[in-house]
């Protein structure tokens, strides 16, 4: 069996392609499928899938499109930028297993499921982030609460477009999954895309725990903002009964009731009355502080 593998191919290398293979229909260029997709030709099979290429500088996953020509004995594989699926599935077939007893089919199945694995992989680190958002968000009152929500609806977002991109695979796979239906599947073929089907459905129920954990992550940020309001209207109420007897004091006090001209004058009686105030405001505390208000 031939692999080929073509990084941004020119019209002059899809001659030679078609010359080496003898197929003078393989449109290799011309592709314009960015999701998942099945097209039978005469010859060959043309599938298209979508790969979810890591972010090291932990900026969004990217999408990239790779696009796959299966024949009797031969395999071509092409893509617009660098993948590592292609890298890492390069070192594998170059190890010492029995990859090379694989069919056509066979191996682009094998080929396939680093695709449905790297949907895994995406879920999984959108679940590992979300629990540091998470801890971050209980660790530390904010007051930025609507940056928090601003990040987790990208986050939703993200998830949202990666299931989308996802959900056409499976139909991909249970259709390669009916040998009978194209001209190059095989028995063993067939078991393998049923398989990929059933790892599809498991990377889309990754998609749902995601999504659940964003809901989770939504009532942390806002259980974590009604503590901290609930922390300020302490304060101001405990503010307010501070205030509040000393204010109700200097009012009477200071009613124009003429009781004598000397009464305040020169006497002991403005003190007595600060001294009750601070004595009420000592007293409104150490009760908080009893009843654990505090």
């Amino acid at each position: 069996m031939l692999w080929l593998d073509l990084l941004d191919i020119s019209d002059a290398e899809e001659a030679e392609v078609q010359d080496a293979l003898g197929l003078k229909d393989l449109e290799i260029c011309s592709v314009g499928h960015e999701t998942a997709a099945l097209t039978q030709r005469e010859d060959y099979l043309e599938v298209t899938a979508v790969y979810v290429a890591e972010a090291e500088d932990g900026s969004p996953a990217q999408r990239a499109a790779i696009h796959c020509f299966v024949g009797e004995n031969w395999v071509l594989t092409s893509h617009a930028i660098e993948l590592a699926l292609i890298d890492e599935f390069r070192e594998r077939t170059e190890g010492q297993g029995e990859i090379g007893v694989l069919d056509a089919p066979t191996f682009l199945a094998s080929l396939l499921g680093s695709v449905i694995t790297s949907y895994q992989r995406a879920f999984d680190q959108i679940e590992i982030d979300l629990e540091e958002f998470d801890l971050e968000a209980l660790r530390r009152a904010r007051a930025d609460a609507e940056d928090r929500i601003g990040v987790l609806v990208d986050v939703r977002r993200q998830v949202g477009a990666l299931r989308r991109s996802l959900v056409p695979h499976r139909e991909v796979f249970v259709a390669l999954s009916q040998r009978e239906f194209d001209p190059v599947s095989t028995e063993q073929s067939a078991t393998r895309f049923n398989d990929l089907a059933v790892k599809t459905d498991a990377a889309l129920a990754a998609a749902l725990d995601a999504k659940n954990a964003i809901t989770g992550s939504f009532d942390v940020v806002i259980a974590r903002t009604e503590h901290r309001t609930n922390e300020i209207m302490k304060v101001l109420a405990l503010a307010s009964i501070l205030l509040l007897p000393g204010a109700l004091i200097a009012g009477v006090m200071g009613m124009n009731i003429n009781f004598s001209a000397h009464v305040f004058a020169g006497s002991v009686l403005f003190w007595v009355a600060i001294a009750v105030i601070v004595a009420l405001a000592v007293g409104t505390l150490a009760a908080a502080r009893i009843k654990h208000w505090i």
